[in-house]
Order: C-alpha cells, then sequence, then structure tokens
C-alpha cells in the first residue's frame, strides 16, 4: 500500500487532510463568530500613516545602479559593433 488514503485530500503546502478537515475548510460561515469582532488597534504604538506602509513593501533597487550599468554596457558594445 502506498499509504494513499482515499478519505484524505493533498492542499497546497502538500500536506494530507481528512475529507472532514477538507468539508470544514469549505464552510463560508467559519468565521461567522469572529468576523465582526473589533480590530486590534496597539495602545502600545503609533498608528502608522498609510504613507509609511506603502513605503514597507514598495519595490527597492538591491543594487542600486545597476540598471544604469546594464544601460552603459549594451551602449557601449552596440557602438563598437558599428
Amino acid at each position: 500500500m502506498s499509504g494513499y488514503d482515499r478519505d484524505s485530500i493533498t492542499v497546497r503546502d502538500g500536506s494530507h487532510r481528512s475529507s472532514e478537515d477538507a468539508e470544514q475548510l469549505r464552510d463560508p460561515h467559519r468565521y461567522d463568530d469572529i468576523i465582526h469582532l473589533p480590530h486590534h488597534q496597539s495602545t502600545e504604538r503609533k498608528h502608522m500613516s498609510l504613507h509609511d506602509r506603502a513605503a514597507q513593501f514598495a519595490p527597492f533597487a538591491a543594487l542600486s545602479g545597476y540598471e544604469e550599468a546594464i544601460a552603459e554596457e549594451v551602449r557601449a558594445n552596440h557602438e563598437s559593433e558599428l
């Protein structure tokens, strides 16, 4: 036997769940008891502005100047071919 259980499913992370667990995951009302609870607001820290929050997820140049160096190399190679 390969260890395959007819009454289980494989979820995205590769783990196996019973069909009973799968049924609970499909239940659209599984969070009805908590969905309308108030969102936690820290009393220790000031709320971060939307601008600062957005900056956390903005793309950044890990190698500053890389794009310019590549563009210069392409330009130099193109000129040498002429």
